[in-house]
């Protein structure tokens, strides 16, 4: 499966009660039971959508029962928990909305009697995508696999919307002009149906199964699969809970750090830019204890030096002038004089978790916690100087934009070119820093 760029997936920094204003990771539930709750609406919402199609498909009868089976047949050949309730769901929708008076039939081998048989096309990956991955939560969840833990499951959740479900909306938006589907209507007797799936022992009898499979299926019963049912393309494995999402789950979470830690360089900054001198050796010091012991730089003391000269530049210097030596420090050096240290050895910590994720290394939780943790310590230590930095005019909702920016190719390794440009901006963004303060001594 190809890599997906960090940038299409990043989410808003969530804001939190208390010290933290905001916290680099996505929401998470409170324990398993809340993820079985969560993902019992996923599928409700998905069999909504599943209803939706089955009354576009119902001109032609035969068209709609061979959507069906191929949502129960054709995505997974195991039986499970989650296509036993699809299948409740399709009979529900078909024998209280569908079923028709008389039987209809027909002799054609294509599918295309249908006005709406586009639909299938277009809808169908979507489809398989959607039913794969309640598979694999149903199969994680029911078994108390850890794998993944409730920060990577809850990360699914949130992306199984827009990946999914938003994808079949636009879908079915497209083919159906008139907004007659009555949704309210049917979508909490589906709900209904989905609270039962984690449920120990809750499966349907081989009786009820076969009225169920007679009821839906009769119109199409001994008859071959249509040309056009083969020609479904066969869908690949989605990404959400799939081979790569625990690496890729773990490098937007290395982003998200990168950039909170760079909004927390930019805080500092502005608490000291009452003296430019001490703000620059601030920013001196925090790079160098940055790279203390590192091997391979990557790209992170890069984009360090990138969000520096960026807060400098624009929002700095044209405000407070140019360097000066007049003999005074800042009136909060004395209590930022730790922290250069203390931030420098968390971008060398960020750093290593990019170099184990680049070289293939394990990337759970195990490989963040530290960093978290060191963040939590940060924010708590910065609260003290957090309103002299905003009185200077630290506005981090303005700046975090520019920010991500910086941080969301840090995983592409396709943008060779951005990377040279990064390379040659660095001796200029160095000069621009650093050069004032080569021939004089660090203040005490």
């Amino acid at each position: 499966m190809e890599s997906r760029e960090t940038s299409l997936v990043l989410r808003r920094l969530r804001p939190l009660a208390g010290s933290f204003r905001y916290y680099p990771y996505t929401r998470t539930f409170s324990g398993k039971e809340d993820i079985k709750a969560e993902v019992m609406r996923l599928g409700a919402q998905l069999s909504v959508r599943v209803a939706h199609s089955m009354l576009l498909l119902c001109d032609d009868i035969p068209t709609m029962s061979w959507f069906c089976y191929i949502l129960w047949k054709g995505i997974t050949r195991n039986r499970n928990h989650v296509l036993e309730t699809l299948l409740r769901v399709m009979h529900f929708v078909y024998s209280k909305y569908i079923k028709p008076k008389t039987t209809t039939t027909t002799t054609n081998q294509d599918c295309d009697n249908s006005v709406q048989w586009e639909l299938i096309r277009n809808t169908w990956k979507h489809f398989a995508d959607g039913v794969k991955i309640l598979n694999r939560f149903d199969f994680f969840l029911r078994r108390n696999i850890a794998y993944f833990d409730d920060r990577q499951l809850s990360s699914a959740i949130d992306k199984y919307k827009p990946q999914v479900l938003e994808k079949l909306d636009d879908k079915l938006r497209s083919v159906s002009e008139v907004d007659w589907f009555a949704k309210e209507t049917i979508e909490s007797n589906i709900s209904a149906l989905w609270k039962s799936l984690f449920d120990d022992g809750e499966t349907i009898s081989k009786a009820v199964e076969s009225r169920f499979l007679r009821d839906l299926f009769m119109p199409i019963f001994g008859k071959p699969l249509p040309r056009d049912i083969l020609a479904l393309p066969i869908t690949s494995s989605p990404y959400i809970l799939g081979k790569n999402f625990e690496t890729e789950e773990a490098k937007e979470e290395i982003v998200r750090l990168g950039v909170e830690l760079s909004l927390y360089v930019a805080q500092s900054m502005f608490s000291l830019c009452d003296d430019i001198r001490t703000m620059l050796w601030f920013c001196y010091r925090l790079w160098r204890y940055a790279k203390v012991g590192i091997i391979n730089e990557g790209h992170v003391m890069d984009r360090l030096l990138l969000v520096m000269h960026y807060v400098y530049t624009k929002y700095i210097k044209p405000k407070n002038g140019e360097y000066q030596i007049d003999g005074n420090n800042s009136a909060q050096w004395g209590v930022m004089w730790e922290n250069d240290k203390n931030i420098g050895f968390e971008f060398c910590m960020l750093n290593c978790n990019v170099y184990i994720i680049k070289a293939g290394g394990p990337c759970g939780r195990e490989a963040t916690s530290p960093l978290e943790e060191a963040v939590k310590k940060l924010v708590e230590t910065l609260e003290c100087v957090r309103s002299v930095s905003e009185a200077y005019g630290f506005a981090r909702d303005a700046m975090e934009p520019d920010i991500l920016d910086m941080w969301k190719s840090l995983f592409d390794t396709e943008a060779k070119e951005a990377s040279q440009t990064l390379r040659d901006m660095k001796q200029g963004i160095i000069r621009d820093l650093f050069l004032p303060l080569f021939n004089e001594a660090p203040p005490p």
